[in-house]
C-alpha cells in the first residue's frame, strides 16, 4: 500500500504541529483531512499494520522528543479510528449511499 503525495502532505499537516497529539480541535481537523485523502486513494480500509506504522514513523521523525509509549498509544488510536471512519465510508459505499453525501 502506498500513499499519494497529497496523502503524505495531508499526513505531514496533521502531524507536524506540537498538539498533534493532544486530540485539539485544529490537529482534529487536519486528522479528518488526512482520512480523507487516504479514502481518495484506497476507496476502502486501509492496510492497519501500515497505517499504524506509518503514522508512527512520520511522528517519530517530526517529534524526536515524544517518549516511545506516547508514540505507540498515538499511532494506535489514530489508527483505530481511521479504520472506523473508512469503514463507515464503506458501509455507505455498498448501500449506494456515498455520493449523496460526498
Amino acid at each position: 500500500m502506498n500513499f499519494s503525495k497529497e496523502t503524505m502532505n495531508a499526513l505531514y499537516a496533521w502531524l507536524a504541529p506540537e498538539t498533534a497529539y493532544k486530540w485539539h480541535p485544529i490537529d482534529n481537523i487536519q486528522y479528518h483531512l488526512f482520512i480523507g485523502h487516504v479514502w481518495h486513494d484506497c476507496r476502502g480500509l486501509w492496510d492497519e499494520r501500515f497505517a499504524r506504522d506509518i503514522i508512527k514513523n512520520k511522528a517519530k521523525e517530526l517529534h524526536p522528543e515524544w517518549a516511545e509509549d506516547l508514540l505507540e498509544k498515538f499511532a494506535e488510536d489514530h489508527k483505530a479510528l481511521g479504520t472506523k471512519i473508512l469503514d463507515f465510508l464503506c458501509s455507505l459505499k455498498e448501500k449506494g449511499m456515498l455520493n449523496e453525501l460526498i
